[in-house]
């Protein structure tokens, strides 16, 4: 008897190391396939002004304004549908909505190098934001197969490969438009979705949690379902609404910026071009540190100090004298909104339950597409009205104002200081 212990001991220490190698190969190949996949998607970001004015839009003023509504479509799209996505993934499965996603980006981005007119490629944008988000159909799949032990870092693993991807991905397709033509980029970013969907079929497994199994069923014999706790989920959502829009809104101005702080125009693109990558790859690195920080210090401490140094960090950035004091401030605040970002998701996924998870990502990304939809455009009315200044100081202010929020949200509560705050309130209003 005390033989065939040992031996069925063994036999299950076996399987669950087997496993959890399955579960890193698992992992890895997902990291690979978002590796590809946000660099197609970034692939033909820098050109696309150029292909607005290759389908018939001669002034460049128009061309820009055209390629800023189409960039920003998908994004306005992805807001609205990516709750119904998410919720499709907790019924169907979290590897199924990411195939789907890869491959309805495969058709769209291939369609764009047939199309005859911005209008044309206006549609396709819409389509791509209601028909793909490779991004957060990752980010749902990671958080619900994740060991807890291991969710914080793993979420900060993929972040950090989106961040790569985004600053390697517009530097690759600029090279292509210039070496292989506007319209095979299109095809070579579509291949590239091609190998990133194999990957996703051949390498990435998911295994659903025991805990989706509910024990309590209603009168149709069907398991009740949690309803998404909005209150618990809401900062998290704010965090990525807000670190996203100070991204983009930002970036907008950030040539003109550069132009007014250099003197010179003709090194402007490839200074600007200088900090936004940069600001990617330390931004990644910001994202790998967030989640081992969060696994140590826990995800709201980590959120809350993130953004408040990321705010700190944006706002002398106003003020800039000088090109390389902007780079400096712009690498300072990418690192703690890359620390930031990974740690509202992870908190996100600790909100959410577990049969929900993939509808809680879901909103997740409508936050994130709403701050990539309006921060465009926000940035840009600012630097029109105030200067390009307004358009670095207005996020950093917006980035403070959140972690002091939370900080008074995060605050615990108790009967004496309610009360304090009570009368404090009675005395003023008197």
């Amino acid at each position: 008897m005390a033989r065939a212990r040992f031996r069925r001991t063994e036999t299950a220490e076996g399987s669950r190391d087997h496993s959890q190698e399955e579960g890193t190969a698992s992992f890895l190949a997902l990291l690979f396939s978002q590796l590809l996949g946000t660099t197609a998607f970034m692939f033909v970001v820098p050109f696309m002004p150029l292909y607005v004015q290759a389908l018939g839009v001669e002034d460049v003023g128009h061309a820009a304004a055209w390629a800023g509504v189409i960039n920003g479509a998908s994004g306005a799209t992805m807001a609205l549908v990516a709750p119904l996505w998410g919720r499709l993934s907790d019924r169907m499965g979290r590897k199924l909505m990411l195939l789907r996603a890869t491959i309805a980006a495969v058709v769209v981005v291939g369609s764009m190098a047939f199309v005859t007119g911005p209008w044309q490629l206006l549609v396709l944008r819409l389509l791509q934001g209601t028909l793909t988000g490779t991004v957060p159909a990752a980010t749902s799949l990671v958080a619900a197969t994740a060991p807890a032990e291991k969710a914080g870092w793993r979420l900060g693993a993929l972040q950090t490969v989106i961040f790569v991807a985004a600053g390697v991905g517009p530097a690759l397709g600029g090279i292509s438009a210039d070496s292989a033509g506007l319209r095979a980029s299109f095809f070579i970013a579509s291949a590239l979705l091609v190998v990133s969907s194999v990957v996703v079929l051949l390498g990435v497994r998911e295994n659903k949690p025991v805990v989706e199994e509910a024990e309590n069923t209603g009168d149709e014999g069907e398991p009740e379902r949690a309803s998404l706790p909005y209150k618990l989920l809401l900062p998290g959502l704010l965090t990525l609404f807000a670190v996203h829009v100070s991204i983009t809104s930002a970036a907008v101005a950030l040539p003109g910026f550069v132009g007014a702080l250099a003197g010179a125009a003709d090194r402007v693109a490839s200074q600007a071009g200088w900090i936004i990558g940069t600001g990617a790859l330390v931004a990644s690195l910001g994202s790998l540190l967030g989640g081992r920080l969060a696994a140590r210090f826990g995800a709201r401490r980590v959120m809350v100090v993130s953004l408040a140094l990321a705010g700190a960090a944006a706002l002398p950035q106003a003020l800039s004298e000088n090109v390389p004091q902007l780079w400096i401030l712009r690498l300072l605040a990418s690192l703690f909104i890359g620390c930031a970002i990974p740690v509202a998701n992870l908190a996100i996924k600790s909100a959410a339950p577990a049969g929900r998870q993939g509808e809680a990502f879901g909103v997740a990304s409508s936050a994130t597409s709403a701050g990539f939809a309006l921060g465009p455009v926000g940035g840009g009315l600012l630097a029109a009205s105030l200067g390009f200044w307004s358009a670095f100081l207005v996020p950093g202010v917006l980035l403070l104002a959140l972690a002091v929020a939370l900080v008074i949200a995060y605050a615990p509560r108790t009967g004496k200081a309610t009360a304090a705050w009570k009368a404090l309130i009675a005395s003023i209003t008197r």
